[in-house]
């Protein structure tokens, strides 16, 4: 198990599936969590009583991580909370709906890399404020095994927007050493559970990861 003790760890997209799996593992570890959520209240919620009821810390904070102003307010509500943020996992995400290449609308490209890729931006820039200045931190990127094969059944939408978060993972993390932060991401594909893209993303936000620097970890089971 990875030491994360004191770490306040900010988590977008955590009201269910891997960005829950990572909030819930990560306060075990002994971090303090922010569960960000855009409409699933219950969810978020039902996540901070579980994790507060094991003695954890968190807190749950409503933001459409597409809009730049709701983005800030929730940085900034979680500093307040907890006084900084050693780590950011973009987890928001997904492929909102199939589409053939011919019959792809510029809508649904758009909105599928606002809420897959302009998220990363608005996030990341957000807390980068913040970790700028005491030159320590940690990003991570959740992108897709999708982006490796082009996507499967009428995704190519979603695993392009996939494969510019990994670009940007590179990108990020060889300008932002230079301010002593450290940029990583996580490609899952068909996994069991969500805690196998869990306990990846807990190991990189560790301080035994601290040697890794601008990698795409695939968790995949090979495929």
């Amino acid at each position: 198990m990875q030491n994360l003790l004191g770490k306040v760890v900010l988590i977008t997209g955590a009201s269910s599936g891997i960005g829950l799996a990572t909030a819930e593992l990560m306060a075990a570890q002994g971090a303090k969590v922010i569960i960000n959520y855009h409409t699933n209240v219950n969810g978020a919620m039902e996540a901070v009583q579980r994790i507060q009821e094991k003695d954890g810390a968190a807190i749950a904070i409503q933001a459409n991580v597409r809009n730049k102003d709701e983005v800030n307010a929730m940085v900034e509500q979680a500093i307040s909370s907890f006084g900084t943020i050693d780590v950011l996992v973009n987890n928001a995400g997904g492929g909102i709906r199939q589409s053939t290449f011919m019959d792809m609308s510029e809508e649904l490209w758009e909105e599928t890399f606002q809420l897959n890729v302009t998220s990363v931006l608005l996030c990341s820039q957000a807390v980068l404020k913040y970790m700028i200045p005491v030159k320590s931190g940690k990003i991570i990127n959740v992108s897709s095994a999708a982006a490796r094969i082009g996507g499967a059944g009428e995704s190519i939408h979603y695993a392009s927007a996939k494969g510019a978060i990994n670009t940007m993972t590179i990108g990020m993390s060889r300008e932002l050493i230079d301010y002593g932060i450290i940029v990583n991401g996580v490609a899952p594909g068909m996994v069991e559970t969500p805690r196998e893209v869990a306990e990846v993303i807990a190991f990189l936000s560790s301080d035994a990861a601290k040697y890794i620097l601008g990698e795409i970890i695939n968790v995949s089971g090979g495929r």
